[in-house]
C-alpha cells in the first residue's frame, strides 16, 4: 500500500484497539424528551419549535403567508401565478376558488349567479366609458393646442423680404 495511506491505517486500528490516545473527544448526549403533536418549545439559541405529526418545524415571527403580496380571501393561499393575479384583482379570489364560487352560484342559485355576472358587466361598461370620456378630453386638449404659430412664421417671413427690387442689367 502507498505510504500514505498507512499512517492512517494505523489511527484506525489504534482506535479500535483503544491505545489511540493524541486526542480524546467527549460529548454530551442529552436526555432526548419525548415531544408530543402540537407541543411548542424554545430551544437554547432562542429559536420557537412546534412539534408536528412525525418532524419538527421552526416557527417563523412572519406571516403564514410570507413573501406573498396578496392572498386568496377563501383559501388564504398565495397569489403566485399570472391567471391568480388576475382573477384577484377583479373577485379577490385565486382562479380556482373563483370558479368554485361561480359554478356554486350557477348551479344552487342560477338568480343569483346571473345577478352577479350582470354586475360585473355593468362595472366594465362604466369603467369603459371613463376611459373614452378621458380619450376624449385628451383629444379636445390636443385640438385646442396651436401646433403651427403662424406669427412666428409670418414674422420670420417678413423679415427676409427686401423692399427694392434689383434688375438684372
Amino acid at each position: 500500500m502507498a505510504k500514505q495511506y498507512s499512517k492512517n491505517l494505523e489511527k484506525v486500528q489504534s482506535m479500535v484497539d483503544g491505545t489511540y490516545g493524541s486526542k480524546i473527544q467527549s460529548g454530551y448526549d442529552g436526555v432526548q424528551k419525548k415531544r408530543e403533536v402540537g407541543d411548542i418549545w424554545t430551544d437554547s439559541d432562542g429559536v420557537q419549535w412546534e412539534q408536528k405529526e412525525g418532524y419538527r418545524s421552526k416557527i417563523n415571527k412572519l406571516a403564514s403567508v410570507g413573501i406573498f403580496k396578496a392572498t386568496c380571501k377563501d383559501c388564504e393561499k398565495g397569489i403566485l401565478k399570472n391567471w391568480d393575479k388576475d382573477t384577484h384583482k377583479a373577485d379577490g379570489r385565486c382562479y380556482h376558488c373563483q370558479l368554485n364560487y361561480e359554478m356554486d352560484l350557477k348551479f344552487d342559485k342560477w338568480i343569483r349567479w346571473f345577478a352577479y355576472r350582470r354586475l360585473k358587466e355593468l362595472k366594465n361598461m362604466v369603467s369603459i366609458e371613463n376611459d373614452l370620456i378621458q380619450w376624449i378630453d385628451e383629444r379636445e386638449k390636443m385640438k385646442q393646442e396651436k401646433i403651427f404659430d403662424m406669427s412666428v412664421a409670418n414674422a420670420m417671413a417678413n423679415a427676409n423680404v427686401e423692399m427694392s427690387i434689383k434688375k438684372n442689367s
